[in-house]
């Protein structure tokens, strides 16, 4: 291996590393608010090499948000595009929102930290990345729906923030299940009964 790729190999896995710092904090402390300081420390790495992989804050956060979600859009393509009726599709897609919210719990407040100021560049390509293809694709199951006249018409954008934020609560409110429901963890048996559960009311509230 020439000296060049090395040094590539080495720059990719500290950039990983420190990633994976950020991402497991995060989920630690059910909580976007974390430091540089914080993240080297989890790593064992120099703060100063978060300036050079990422610049700052919003260039890490972004980097953090296109690795857990950035390769979910190609699975949804697939599943817009496949030989399915559309409860089925919507049925797997709310599944594959939760999933993702189960295995990075941090990921809407991620987003909302990058989009306080709506006006700003990391605003509007945060929408064009993330949202504007997620809601494409519901839109379009709900039209395969109407069309197959299981479903009646509704407002796609009304439906996604509705969707998504019913996906997100359960993990965005962690402190209700441990101190109300007794509940310390979210496992993988919660999060399937969530999914279900879910799913049924959506496809209940929008069947023709």
């Amino acid at each position: 291996m020439s000296e060049l790729a090395t040094k590539s190999k080495r720059a990719t896995a500290s950039a990983d590393m420190l990633l994976n710092a950020t991402s497991a904090l995060m989920a630690e402390r059910n909580s976007v608010d974390v430091t540089f300081a914080d993240i080297a420390a989890r790593s064992g790495m120099n703060s100063a090499l978060i300036h050079y992989h990422f610049g700052n804050k919003a260039g890490l956060y972004k980097a953090l948000l296109e690795r857990d979600a950035g390769s979910t859009f190609a699975a949804l393509d697939r599943l817009v595009a496949a030989d399915m009726p559309a409860r089925e599709k919507l049925r797997h897609h709310i599944a594959g929102v939760i999933k993702t919210y189960h295995r990075y719990p941090y990921m809407n407040r991620l987003i909302g930290a990058l989009s306080i100021d709506s006006e700003s560049e990391t605003a509007r390509f945060i929408a064009e990345r993330f949202t504007r293809p997620l809601a494409e694709a519901q839109a379009a199951i709900l039209r395969q729906g109407v069309e197959e006249g299981v479903f009646r018409k509704v407002d796609p954008m009304l439906f996604h923030f509705s969707l998504v934020g019913a996906c997100d609560h359960l993990f965005h409110a962690r402190h209700s299940l441990k101190f109300a429901f007794g509940v310390e963890e979210i496992d993988d048996d919660l999060q399937r009964r969530y999914a279900d559960h879910i799913a049924g009311i959506v496809l209940d509230s929008i069947a023709a």
